[in-house]
């Protein structure tokens, strides 16, 4: 069996790690380039999701690099991510490709499906106590990925040399594709730690603090987004990103238990969302609240065109703004999105938050010097 998946930010590290211990070749897709897309757009219904699309075009290029089995997950509630395995197999097969194509529905649609689709990616060895251990070293460096992107995101504007962060961080990512024990991760994590932490500051204190909200793929990979954490992080802004690729790992395998995080969210969502609208169109809402209660100057919403929670959640978002008196920049991204207008609009919308952050200083001294007097 040679498989394939789709690209989302370092899960093709993790799965590295997992499925040769399974005894199956990965195939990971080449990096996503404007190729990659317009194999996707030119094959996928016009009105499809961006992701459909985009994922694809990450089958159709590992197929030509000699894939013959697909791994999907499915998705449920309103969300047409669960239809995205099922349209791209019907593609497939028109077009004529030879593949078989394993769909991890979610559980909510029958735990037997969900078994059998999961045996099939373990090569029926599902409860094995090796396959365990490497499953569990395979989430762990996932785990790991995540907090390293976290890092670089709240470093970039505090070190001298960002291109020295991203050389330390993205060493340590092609370090853990060999990890092969518990042991051999943890020494990788002191060794990023202590490299990370060495980093000189650049002297600064006083940063602008921007959240990301939205849909988990556009939120996360950042070859569709532009990179806008990278562009957020070198006009000197702290950024956090909400989304996780953990989280949503976890919520796939493990689909009634929440983080404290999203349940958190969920709850701040309730006084402005108390429907489930599919995606993370609920987190978006709440993770915005929790933003500002935190003290942010702004927050960046992701998402693909035309995806339905998405948008329900900007209509949202307006209300959230406007009560906590927090700016949203919403920002759509599909195969029309083009890099120079959204770096305007992203240096645009920081300005704004400077200028703001400007004007309360001064308007807390004006009110300091009153008070003295």
């Amino acid at each position: 069996m040679r498989a394939t998946f789709p690209h989302l930010l370092h899960l093709d590290v993790a799965l590295g790690i997992l499925y040769p211990s399974l005894g199956i070749e990965i195939v990971p897709p080449p990096p996503i380039t404007q190729k990659t897309i317009e194999i996707g757009v030119k094959l996928a219904p016009q009105n499809a999701c961006f992701p459909l699309k985009v994922t694809l075009g990450n089958f159709i290029e590992a197929i030509e690099r000699g894939a013959d089995t697909i791994f999907m997950v499915g998705g449920v509630g309103p969300c047409r991510f669960g239809y995205y395995g099922q349209i791209q197999r019907i593609i497939l097969e028109d077009l004529g490709y030879r593949v078989r194509f394993v769909l991890l529905d979610h559980p909510r649609y029958g735990m037997r499906s969900f078994l059998s689709a999961l045996r099939a990616m373990t090569g029926g060895r599902l409860f094995l106590p090796e396959i365990v251990r490497v499953a569990r070293l395979s989430f762990a460096v996932l785990r790991f990925t995540e907090e390293l992107e976290a890092h670089r995101r709240a470093l970039r504007c505090q070190v001298k040399d960002p291109q020295e962060l991203d050389r330390v961080i993205d060493g340590t990512i092609e370090a853990l594709r060999q990890v092969k024990t518990f042991g051999e991760l943890e020494a990788l994590k002191t060794g990023a730690l202590e490299k990370l932490n060495a980093l000189p500051r650049n002297g600064r204190k006083d940063f602008l603090k921007v959240g990301i909200v939205g849909e988990v793929y556009i939120a996360q990979e950042t070859r569709v987004n532009f990179n806008v954490e990278k562009l957020l992080g070198d006009l000197g802004v702290y950024v956090h990103n909400s989304v996780s690729t953990v989280e949503y790992v976890l919520h796939t395998f493990r689909p009634f238990t929440r983080s404290r995080e999203k349940l958190e969210a969920w709850e701040l969502a309730k006084p402005y969302l108390k429907r489930f609208v599919g995606g993370e169109g609920i987190d978006s809402v709440g993770s915005a609240i929790r933003y500002a209660r935190e003290g942010f100057d702004g927050v960046v919403h992701l998402y693909p065109f035309t995806c339905m929670p998405e948008i329900v959640a900007k209509g949202v978002l307006q209300a959230v703004s406007r009560d906590f008196d927090l700016p949203v920049l919403h920002l759509a991204i599909d195969e029309h999105s083009g890099e120079a207008g959204l770096v305007t609009r992203v240096e645009a919308f920081v300005d704004v938050l400077e200028r703001r952050k400007q004007e309360k200083k001064r308007g807390l001294k004006r009110n300091g010097s009153l008070s003295r007097s």
